[in-house]
């Protein structure tokens, strides 16, 4: 492993003196008289820049539990208690239990991580814009990224247990090692245009558009990201693009409002300034989803133990399109937006395996469903959410664990994946149960049956809304200088009726309920020292009715390993944030935070330092809590509590 990372790095260093040596021609052309560009293009003014940079996040938590190698289940033993399957009010039941039959687990085979790293990168960034008249210009950017890998899940480190792995992309589920970069939804080899990935690099364009300014109207044609919204961690009309947490999740620099995350998309945007108070802005685009990271992957937030089947290639030909007006009226502003969008988050609910293998007769159980079923009970099962293999829930009580961290209910989840599976679910057995304990014994009885554990398998679909959105803004006037002057008031809302979610069992039927979003943003520069520049603040307040801000729903919200969800109402979300620029800007301190008042918060401290013009090296703490104030299944962060972390950037600009 140590040669690996080894040669790896080496690989990363290599690629780093090409792209510095680019970034030397590129410095030096624009430096120069211009001859090579006047000679090439026919004095086409060009400019070029961009920056290479070196990102690290260095571990103070812990592994990320979604993964085979940080599952909190790893060498924990748990006694599994199955029930007896007797005729019940539906079909079977497994109220009483079997202890004859009992025993107890570890997940075999599959070892803890141990990295000093959450993230390490090397990016580099080039920006061109040429000016062919003084109306139209073409903008492009080009990122690039290479990442050398981790202490990782090898998916063959499985393979003598029952065969291994079957079922999923090959690149993501049964590899050596996780897949960084590549989006691979089913059906579609090339679902982001003007990128190129693979297992460790990311080559793209977040920008590549033609730009056409002529009197009021201004024209943008090409692969571009519309940021109608710019705030730290709120989203409420910034609608128009997916993100992208393929990288850092959401744990980059909270302050840089999304630059680096929002998913580019073929698009025409068009702007018209209709008087000199009014604008309007229009969209047409491409649909491209929010990316989630692959499995075993630093930031992945969908357990390993359950096989996605993306299906955007079904949907890649869908159009997403909105109106936003805006006014500026003295002190007052005023916006509005309506969007008809394919909502770039997707939605998930349980689907058929497809895998083909039998649970094996060498347990009593086993040979039960197998006699039943001719013994071929692989048949069934392909036509039932699940697969007999490794690396998946070994346990009722890893099931109801896990279930309860992703916001989805366990014992409906179970009914769910029988009812909606019949008669295959029934033809090995399984049954609808009345009560936890009831789903805890049959739960037992299928993981003991399939030799170990069983692998879920669930899809992702995408579905059209209407959003809907308002917004109020209004500067304050008082004595200059105040504390009271120049605060800007901005208060948004959004609202989408009937918006599709994931129903917290999984089911074929989604759960549709109306969403709205408002956030009220305060900010303002306050000069305390004419030694120092104006320090920047901004004080933040969201209410969300329906979702929280990752997009699940609150139905789901409130499970325990040992209780079903009961949901909340509404989820409220408070940001503070501060950045102080030093005199000369050499250094910059900042601070954010975001607050849930059910009982979680993420502090992110950080220092920018400016040793000279073309270099910056900057420092950030991310700080999490899941759950300081009762079940930390109730609050937001508890999915990430995992990724205390320091962050340090050292970039190169030319």
């Amino acid at each position: 492993m140590k040669r690996y990372q080894q040669g790896r790095w080496l690989q990363a260093g290599l690629a780093g003196a090409v792209l510095l040596l680019s970034c030397n021609v590129a410095q030096a052309q624009k430096e120069g008289d211009g001859s090579f560009f006047d000679g090439l293009l026919g004095g086409i003014d060009v400019s070029v820049g961009g920056f290479v940079r070196v990102e690290n996040a260095f571990q103070t938590g812990g592994e990320n539990p979604n993964n085979q190698n940080g599952n909190t289940f790893n060498g924990v033993t748990v006694a599994r208690m199955p029930g007896v399957p007797v005729p019940g009010s539906q079909a079977l039941s497994f109220a009483v239990p079997n202890p004859l039959l009992a025993d107890t687990t570890t997940r075999t085979g599959i070892d803890t991580s141990n990295n000093w790293s959450n993230y390490h990168i090397l990016r580099g960034e080039v920006e061109t814009g040429i000016r062919f008249t003084s109306d139209l210009s073409l903008i492009g950017r080009v990122r690039a990224i290479y990442d050398p890998g981790y202490d990782d899940f090898n998916a063959h480190s499985v393979d003598d247990d029952r065969g291994g792995i079957d079922g999923g992309d090959k690149a993501l589920y049964r590899s050596s090692s996780p897949n960084y970069f590549e989006y691979r939804p089913e059906g579609k080899s090339h679902a982001n245009p003007l990128e190129w990935a693979g297992q460790n690099y990311l080559v793209y364009f977040p920008s590549l558009f033609f730009d056409y300014n002529h009197g009021p109207l201004n024209l943008r044609v090409g692969n571009q990201q519309i940021a109608w919204g710019q705030a730290i961690f709120f989203r409420v009309f910034d609608v128009a693009n997916g993100i992208d947490l393929r990288r850092h999740s959401v744990l980059d620099y909270a302050q840089e409002e999304y630059a680096d995350k929002r998913v580019p998309q073929l698009s025409i945007r068009a702007g018209y300034q209709l008087t000199d108070e009014v604008l309007a802005d229009a969209y047409v685009a491409k649909f491209q989803p929010t990316i989630y990271g692959n499995p075993n992957t630093q930031y992945n937030v969908i357990p390993v133990q359950f096989t996605v089947h993306d299906r955007y290639g079904d949907y890649d030909d869908k159009f997403s399109y909105g109106l936003r007006m805006k006014a500026n009226y003295g002190q007052w502003g005023f916006q509005g937006m309506a969007v008809r969008r394919w909502n770039p988050d997707g939605v998930f609910r349980w689907t058929r395996s497809g895998v083909d293998k039998n649970v094996p007769s060498s347990n009593p159980l086993g040979l039960v469903v197998n006699t039943l079923n001719g013994g071929n009970s692989g048949a069934q099962l392909a036509n039932t959410p699940f697969e007999a293999s490794p690396g998946g829930v070994y346990s009722a009580e890893e099931w109801f664990s896990y279930a309860a961290a992703v916001r989805l209910d366990g014992v409906a989840g179970l009914n769910a994946a029988v009812n909606d599976f019949a008669p295959a679910t029934t033809n090995v057995l399984a049954s609808p149960v009345d009560t936890f304990a009831q789903a805890h014994n049959e739960l037992d009885t299928f993981f003991i049956a399939a030799g170990g554990s069983l692998r879920g398998h669930i899809e992702r679909k995408y579905f059209e809304e209407n959003v809907f959105g308002l917004g109020v803004s209004y500067v304050t006037e008082a004595e200059p200088g105040s504390v009271f002057d120049q605060i800007i008031f901005n208060l948004e809302t959004s609202y989408t009726p009937d918006r599709t979610f994931t129903s917290p069992d999984l089911g074929q039927n989604f759960l549709t309920q109306d969403a709205s979003v408002t956030a009220l943003v305060m900010e303002k520069y306050q000069r305390f020292s004419q030694s120092f520049p104006a320090t920047y603040f901004v004080l933040q307040a969201m209410h969300r009715n329906a979702d929280d801000l990752f997009g699940r729903s609150l139905k789901g919200y409130g499970g325990t390993r040992t209780s079903s969800p009961d949901g909340i109402s509404s989820a409220d979300y408070v940001v503070f944030a501060a950045q102080q620029p030093f005199p000369n800007d050499i250094y910059r301190a900042a601070i954010a935070v975001l607050y849930d008042p059910r009982g979680s918060i993420l502090v992110q401290p950080g220092v920018k330092w400016k040793p000279r013009g073309s270099i910056t090296i900057e420092a950030f703490y991310s700080y999490i809590e899941g759950g300081f104030a009762g079940n930390a299944n109730k609050t937001l962060l508890s999915t990430v509590d995992f990724a205390d972390e320091v962050t340090i950037r050292a970039a190169y600009q030319f």
